[in-house]
């Protein structure tokens, strides 16, 4: 049975972690990001809303998994709700370099929240690619948890190659 968690869990601090020591102390080691990928199995109005239930100061980015089909519609797609600079090369390691730099493009934030509509869509296209976009969005999430800050991906339904998290709107009782 897979892992389910409300999204408040999901986005919050991984366990253990002690953001607040990381981002004043600098560091940038490879950290424990916790989960990454969550999907919520819910309707286009409710999943409005997570974007509005992310917490104080977070950065969230809706992003559509339509127009992320193959592997450039995803480089446009965050490249355009990232803000990525007119000079990304639109290849893998320049997306995992952008990745890294989101505090350049969209400010500093103590979270980072990419919001995936219709995730049905993300790689349709080129299914085999989704075993790399996990990796990619891992990578970026380790990254940002050295320097103290969560990067999180909230999928809109269950993508069938992907192992998110089961997620769920309303916090347990």
């Amino acid at each position: 049975m897979a892992e389910t968690m409300s999204l408040s869990q999901f986005l919050a601090p991984a366990a253990g972690s002690d953001a607040a020591a990381a981002r004043q102390n600098g560091r940038a080691h490879r950290a424990a990001a916790g989960p990454v990928l969550g999907a919520l199995d819910v309707d286009a109005g409710p999943f409005s809303g997570v974007r509005f239930q992310v917490p104080d100061g977070f950065i969230a980015r809706e992003l559509r998994g339509t127009k992320m089909r193959t592997t450039a519609g995803v480089f446009d797609e965050f490249a355009a709700a990232l803000q990525f600079p007119y000079y990304f090369g639109d290849n893998r390691d320049a997306f995992d370099e952008c990745l890294r730099d989101l505090d350049e493009f969209v400010g500093e934030a103590p979270g980072y929240v990419v919001v995936i509509r219709d995730s049905s869509g993300l790689l349709a296209d080129q299914r085999e690619d989704l075993e790399w976009f996990a990796d990619a969005m891992t990578q970026a999430a380790e990254y940002w948890a050295g320097h103290g800050t969560v990067f999180r991906v909230v999928l809109q339904q269950h993508p069938a190659v992907l192992s998110p998290v089961e997620l769920t709107m309303a916090d347990p009782a």
